[in-house]
């Protein structure tokens, strides 16, 4: 074991990196990601990388906790989370909880490499070496080289059918919240009919009132939902639905915080919450919040939102060790057009493997960072909270 692992910097280089075609959702367009990669070197010559949210301002954030790290054990990651949880309840929009999340994820790959162990046996141990992935399905405007343009209940279906025969997956996201209600129920209908031995779950991002979300969730049940997630907004609206709709419920957008468990709980809002290394603040707080929602007999899965390698990698690692990760954790990873990874992922049977090798088991393709980060130079970050083809919409929700 390395003992000396005092971190002496930190650098971080933010990306931007298409996808195939442009993806819609209920408050705009996904036409890229754009993320941070950080580097966090240390006095014994163990560089660890990871990957967060954003670009600019996330740059900057990097830089402002750099100066707080500098000198610190690496192995004192209970210390460096507090210090970045009081620099965050002082300057709230300055330093949100993903930034420390990219960093800390660098530390975890650091302690791995310096130990010759993967980070989920640091987390607790290796539970499981394949990880289930939910097939990700959008509507897709048509891209600039004609890939896409999926828009009605049987293209939708043949996407999906599409993705299952190729990758293997046996569950199916759909992310709704772009066309009326009726319209999604039709598709959702489409996809049972086509593959009924495939489990489905539901994502409008909460572009329902809670009237709609009554009236039409239970329709869509009728097709064997394995959940609905953020159907309509806030605790009290998911309360007052999942009262009236026998249909679990997930949630990444009214529970993000510890702070909101005890709400949510209480008002009986949520059946699943769904973990995320970057909005949760880091693998040690999703390792705290595995524990919070077996002790409340809540169920756990996994948020996904345009990783690149390096996170998918901390995401992997964080489902192998964590035996209460009972659903197929969700991703993007199909519909972005490269990586900055040496070697990208692939889906096998559905899923990811855990890879071998010690920290987070990825290298980083720097002649593929450079290039991506000049994308992001020319192009800037990717507003996914806009629609190039509706310039005039404004998404107020709910929208139905």
């Amino acid at each position: 074991m390395i003992s000396d692992l005092r971190i002496t910097s930190i650098e971080a280089t933010p990306v931007t990196v298409p996808m195939k075609a442009p993806l819609r959702w209920s408050m705009g367009v996904e036409t890229g990601t754009t993320r941070c990669i950080i580097q966090v070197h240390t006095e014994a010559g163990i560089t660890g990388i990871g990957e967060t949210y954003g670009g600019s301002s996330t740059v900057r954030a990097v830089k402002f906790l750099e100066q707080r790290f500098r000198g610190i054990d690496c192995w004192s990651v209970d210390r460096m989370a507090r210090i970045a949880q009081a620099f965050r309840i002082a300057y709230e929009t300055f330093i949100p909880a993903h930034v420390y999340a990219g960093i800390e994820m660098a530390v975890w790959d650091i302690l791995g490499k310096s130990t010759g162990q993967s980070v989920a046996s640091l987390l607790g141990g290796t539970f499981r070496q394949h990880i289930p992935v939910s097939a990700y399905l959008f509507y897709r405007y048509v891209g600039e080289d004609g890939i896409g343009g999926e828009d009605t209940p049987a293209a939708m279906a043949d996407r999906a059918e599409a993705l299952v025969e190729e990758h293997g997956f046996r569950v199916v996201k759909f992310k709704g919240g772009v066309h009326a209600p009726e319209e999604e129920l039709a598709t959702l209908r489409a996809l049972r009919q086509r593959l009924p031995h495939v489990k489905l779950r539901y994502d409008p991002n909460a572009a329902w009132s809670v009237e709609t979300a009554i009236t039409i969730l239970p329709q869509m049940a009728e097709v064997g939902l394995e959940y609905a997630e953020d159907p309509t907004d806030l605790i009290e609206g998911m309360s007052r639905l999942r009262a009236a709709v026998a249909v679990p419920l997930a949630t990444n957008m009214c529970v993000t915080r510890f702070s909101d468990i005890p709400l949510g709980f209480r008002m009986g809002a949520v059946d699943i919450i769904l973990s995320d290394v970057h909005f949760w603040g880091g693998l040690a707080q999703c390792r705290k919040l595995a524990g919070v929602a077996e002790t409340l007999q809540l169920g756990l899965g996994m948020h996904s939102d345009r990783e690149l390698g390096i996170s998918t990698a901390a995401m992997v690692q964080f489902a192998a060790a964590t035996p209460t990760l009972m659903y197929a954790i969700d991703s993007h990873y199909h519909d972005q057009v490269d990586d900055i990874i040496t070697t990208p992922w692939t889906y096998v049977h559905g899923g990811f493997r855990l890879p071998p090798g010690p920290g987070l088991g990825v290298e980083v393709d720097w002649d593929k960072v450079r290039h991506y980060h000049q994308c992001f130079l020319q192009d800037g970050e990717v507003n996914e909270f806009f629609d190039s083809h509706r310039p005039d919409w404004i998404p107020i929700l709910p929208l139905y």
